[in-house]
């Protein structure tokens, strides 16, 4: 007999998840070994339906080695949107839970960029730039002080209101002493670490602006419509890494634009699964990296996973 499925609201999520846990999550999933049958690891990439005046999107993935499958739904509709994760059992089939995931979906999409930047960035790593001053913004530095000793951030914003009042948070919560800046240009130079999370169509960090030895967490932008890093500065970069390179070859502006011009080798591209089981994501202090963040199914998934374990508990 069926067991009813578990409601998790939005405030249950955030009693239950934090950055840490979701970094915990995350690399514990992605360094499960994968098996050798295609079925065993299982994702499927972003599905997009537009609506009058918004979007529709579902992406699904099954957790290697544990008994769970699940998808992800999410809309913007007028003004309204919303995400949720529903959960299942791959032995019974039997839905687990329906997670209210807004916070849930902020805090993975941080955590992926922050186990890239633990794999690939240079271990002293202090200086981080952060192009962007949106809901998943502050989380981009979360996740990456989970990592790295951070002194400081710069913050650029096109409202400089918000960049101001992101970098008060940042300092606030984190400890880490954080300002904003009146130029993309003058946050990412001289940085260690740059996070890029915005909406923009058009490069917003030029190759011209980074040092060697940076890495790159590019976290905004999901569709080919989209890119926020300059094809040269791709180009520059020793290491290029993805959180799915089916999905990258579908979404990753950036990577895709190299391709155009007939210079991306795709079997070169790492994926965290790879850099969480040992694969270096550096051979030098002096490379370029670039984590091209598209936000995966397995991922949702993954905190799903110990979230519905821990909301049982709780029941």
């Amino acid at each position: 007999m069926s067991v009813p499925p578990l409601f998790i609201a939005e405030n249950q999520v955030r009693s239950l998840l934090n950055m840490a846990d979701a970094l915990a999550a995350l690399e514990d999933f992605f360094a499960l070994p994968c098996g050798e049958k295609p079925q065993d690891k299982a994702n499927l990439p972003r599905q997009r339906a537009l609506l009058p005046d918004g979007f529709f999107n579902v992406m699904a993935a099954k957790a290697p080695a544990r008994d769970v499958f699940g998808l992800k739904a999410y809309y913007r509709s007028g003004g309204n949107g919303g995400y949720h994760v529903l959960l299942y059992s791959v032995e019974r089939g039997d839905l687990l839970a329906v997670i209210e995931a807004n916070y849930m979906s902020q805090l993975r999409t941080g955590a992926a960029s922050g186990l890239a930047a633990k794999y690939m960035a240079r271990q002293d790593a202090t200086e981080m730039a952060l192009i962007g001053t949106g809901k998943q913004a502050f989380w981009q530095v979360a996740a990456v002080a989970g990592v790295r000793q951070l002194n400081s951030v710069r913050i650029f914003g096109r409202t400089s209101a918000r960049a101001v009042e992101l970098a008060e948070r940042v300092q606030a919560e984190l400890g880490v002493a954080a300002m904003a800046v009146s130029t993309a240009r003058e946050a990412v130079e001289s940085a260690d670490i740059v996070a890029t999370i915005t909406t923009s169509a058009t490069p917003v960090c030029q190759s011209g602006w980074v040092q060697a030895g940076t890495h790159i967490n590019a976290a905004g932008a999901n569709t080919s419509a989209r890119q926020e890093l300059e094809t040269g500065l791709v180009q520059r970069a020793a290491t290029l890494a993805t959180d799915d390179v089916e999905q990258a070859r579908m979404e990753a502006a950036e990577f895709l634009a190299v391709d155009r011009q007939g210079a991306m080798n795709w079997a070169s591209v790492l994926t965290l699964d790879e850099l969480c089981a040992g694969k270096p994501g550096r051979q030098s202090q002096q490379d370029i990296s670039i984590f091209k963040s598209l936000g995966v199914a397995m991922e949702d998934v993954a905190l799903a996973s110990v979230l519905y374990q821990r909301a049982l508990a709780n029941t």
